[in-house]
């Protein structure tokens, strides 16, 4: 009772703001666009002609007789609607029918399978791994995987500019790796606890077609207009600003699947193309996406387990040397985040968590720190600073669901109340924008993570993309190293406190808690019993050979 209080209260603040603070915003595409949160990242709004219906009559009527419909967001700056998503930035269904890993996991991302591989040998100093990769696999073109295909997507991972930040940490540690015929040596500096782990969503990508290939620009190489795959499926045909059709892929060892044709659609708004029809599979972890989906009788609802956190991250220093002046002074981060009631924010999701630090309150680990709210000591901490009130705070946000357009509001209202002066921006392309563009103060983002671990490898120094914000600060890096290599829960334990007090102490990315999170199913798909969801930024193993749509 307490909870649906405070979200009517909040919701009647941002009622009361939402006309005045809005018209300020820049940016933005006319219209609501929820982004899938990458590395992170979810769903979407805008209205788009692709969202409910294909201009292919034929395709349409294909489409609804036995073929799986799936929808893929363009909204956040990861993919575009000319090509298919790389699956080194996130793992979606889409690119989890088309390319492989060298294991498979369950729907905890902890246990380990055969995929690629058949299987694995651990040293007992857990620094060299031995795996054998499966006799016989090709690519969707004929050719012959091979353990050279696996060393190139490796190396290549450490050098590209867009990958999920749980790759490029746990491959830093790797000293070297090699092969003998089909049997691949994977050598580490020094312990990495969740490698294998992560060797279950790296998707291995294939050295004929990509070793010429800029590293820097291989996720917008001509390559994803046509790639060659390893999955179930391979592509069939895409049409540019619309869908991509999938078919068998005729060289795929592993159990056909009972679903022969997939369509996957380009949208920008998950909830129409749900409410059209068009799409058998979404997931959400806004309120107002979520309610919406539950009232769809053809839907079923299916709660996932995930750390999803939303948090603020401070637009500090690029490596490029580029400083931002206004966010130097640590005092004014802290109080910023004084000035903002983030119990009343975490109101408008679905089973929101308020969290102080990567490490959750009820953890074992959690360090007991907790930011409170004070509108009056904040609004003092900022004069003291010396910080120019007259200046604007600019803040950059990629979600323009409702419940994020009303969670902006509120932050503007709350810091415009400790005297300072706000903009909230909007933008297209929320990777370009956080990490390249640079021009905001507090950036607004969502994070599906991985593991713990995922929260604080995101501080590493060498990080591709919070580099170019944290200015490639060393200060995390020995802590990390703790953390990856701990092989016990104590020593893990004693890591996590040690990096949430140099993270609460800095104030570099400040949590304001985690969401629910809900993926929905179409009731025209059969899904084998016993099938569990797992965080829908990653993959695992849903049993799909036994899909079937109606």
């Amino acid at each position: 009772m307490k909870k649906t209080i405070k979200k009517l209260l909040a919701l009647g603040l941002c009622l009361v703001m939402s006309v005045g603070v809005l018209a300020g915003c820049s940016g933005g595409n006319g219209g609501n666009t929820t982004k899938k949160e990458g590395s992170n990242e979810t769903a979407s709004t805008e209205s788009d002609s692709s969202d409910t219906t294909s201009s292919d009559d034929t395709q349409q009527s294909s489409a609804d007789s036995g073929t799986l419909k799936l929808a893929v967001t363009t909204g956040d700056g990861s993919t575009t609607d000319d090509k298919i998503p790389t699956p080194w930035y996130n793992r979606i269904f889409s690119t989890n029918l088309m390319f492989r890993s060298l294991f498979t996991t369950d729907s905890t991302l902890t246990e380990v399978n055969p995929d690629l591989a058949e299987g694995y040998e651990v040293s007992s100093d857990a620094l060299t791994y031995t795996i054998t990769l499966k006799e016989g696999l090709k690519w969707s073109d004929g050719e012959a995987i091979t353990a050279d295909d696996v060393i190139f997507s490796i190396n290549t991972a450490l050098k590209t500019a867009t990958i999920n930040s749980i790759y490029t940490a746990a491959f830093s540690k790797i000293s070297e790796v090699t092969a003998d015929g089909n049997v691949i040596t994977v050598k580490l500096a020094t312990p990495y606890s969740d490698i294998m782990k992560v060797l279950t969503q790296f998707a291995i990508l294939p050295k004929h077609s990509l070793e010429n290939v800029d590293p820097l620009k291989l996720d917008s190489d001509v390559f994803w207009q046509n790639p060659v795959t390893s999955g179930m499926y391979a592509l069939d045909e895409l049409k540019v600003g619309n869908y991509f059709t999938l078919k068998l892929n005729e060289y795929y060892e592993g159990t056909a699947p009972k679903i022969t044709k997939v369509i996957n659609y380009f949208v920008s708004d998950y909830i129409t193309a749900a409410q059209a029809g068009n799409t058998d599979y979404m997931y959400a972890n806004a309120a107002d996406q979520v309610e919406l989906m539950k009232v769809l009788d053809n839907y079923k609802s299916h709660e996932v387990g995930v750390l999803f956190y939303k948090y603020f991250i401070f637009n500090m220093k690029g490596v490029d040397g580029k400083e931002n002046e206004a966010m130097q002074n640590v005092a004014v981060r802290k109080a910023i985040m004084k000035a903002i009631d983030r119990v009343s924010l975490s109101a408008l999701y679905p089973n929101a968590t308020v969290l102080n630090s990567g490490v959750p309150n009820d953890y074992e680990a959690y360090n007991g720190f907790e930011y409170t709210f004070d509108a009056e000591e904040a609004k003092k901490e900022i004069i003291a600073s010396g910080y120019d009130v007259s200046r604007k705070i600019k803040i950059c946000y990629y979600n323009n669901d409702q419940t994020s357009i009303d969670l902006i509001n509120m932050i503007v209202y709350y810091l415009e109340q400790a005297g300072l002066t706000v903009e909230a921006t909007l933008s297209n392309d929320g990777t370009t924008d956080l990490f390249t563009t640079r021009d905001y103060d507090i950036g607004f983002k969502g994070k599906a993570a991985f593991s713990l671990n995922e929260w604080y490898t995101e501080y590493i120094s060498s990080d591709a993309l919070f580099a170019n914000i944290f200015g490639g600060d060393t200060a995390f890096d020995s802590l990390i190293d703790e953390l990856t290599s701990a092989t016990d829960q104590n020593a893990t334990n004693e890591a996590l406190k040690k990096l949430q007090e140099l993270e609460q102490e800095k104030a570099y990315k400040v949590p304001l808690f985690t969401v629910g999170t809900y993926v929905f199913t179409n009731s025209r798909v059969t899904i084998p019993e016993g099938v569990t969801f797992c965080n829908p930024l990653y993959s695992c193993d849903i049993n799909f050979a036994n899909w079937e749509v109606k």
